[in-house]
């Protein structure tokens, strides 16, 4: 084109957008096939999959799927599980997807000590401890590591320190298929609420919603409040 300039055109045929034929997950020993298959989002063709296209193939939802069967496995206690590889097969006339998952599952964990540690002077000590959901002796769960991890930070932020931080630390027995926890907890500094303000309340006034506060200007934050 005039002044040195080139002009691009680009022509795209999409052609009919193919189909997940079938997944298949090798190295399973302790959970069947077919119940690893119903954690996934992906799926092979069903009578709804015209309406939620759950059979179209996408990288990020096979990346999803795959952190799914991680934390699956997790959360029933194997602490090594890994999945190793994934292939995605696409024959010649692209009509049809294969999707193969290799996993090694690993020995399965049991939870052996439980110890708190850090800062107990908001809280003490005992009272924490009974927001633990894990007991030595359980199969270990990273969802029930995070929950009561959640749940202590909670408690302290009842007491105004909103930033509080709780380390769960672990230490792995793999010879005798063991895990040791300790909670390291950390307050902070006590956070205080400087102002309230609401915002939308275009038939309330301010002062109607005031009363209704439990949580007061000048006072800690509180996040039970």
């Amino acid at each position: 084109l005039e002044r040195n300039r080139v002009a691009v055109s680009l022509e795209i045929v999409e052609g009919p957008a193919s189909s997940i034929r079938r997944i298949a997950i090798v190295g399973n020993q302790a959970f069947s096939e077919k119940e690893l298959l119903k954690q996934l989002q992906s799926s092979t063709p069903g009578w709804l999959s015209f309406f939620t296209k759950d059979d179209q193939y996408s990288r990020q939802k096979l990346t999803a799927d795959i952190e799914t069967l991680r934390s699956f496995y997790l959360d029933r206690g194997y602490l090594k599980c890994n999945v190793d590889s994934t292939q995605v097969s696409i024959p010649p006339d692209k009509k049809d997807i294969y999707v193969t998952i290799n996993i090694t599952e690993g020995a399965r964990y049991t939870v052996d000590q439980i110890e708190l540690t850090g800062n107990f002077g908001v809280v003490p000590e005992p009272e924490l401890r009974r927001l633990v959901t894990l007991k030595s002796g359980d199969t270990f769960s990273r969802a029930k590591l995070t929950e009561t991890a959640k749940a202590i930070s909670q408690r302290l932020g009842d007491e105004g320190y909103a930033f509080a931080n709780i380390n769960a630390v672990p230490q792995v027995d793999d010879a005798a298929h063991k895990v040791a926890l300790n909670f390291v907890v950390e307050p902070g500094r006590r956070v205080y609420v400087r102002r309230v303000n609401f915002q939308g309340n275009a038939k309330t006034e301010d002062q109607v919603l005031r009363r209704e506060m439990r949580q007061a200007e000048g006072a800690w934050f509180s996040a039970k409040d």
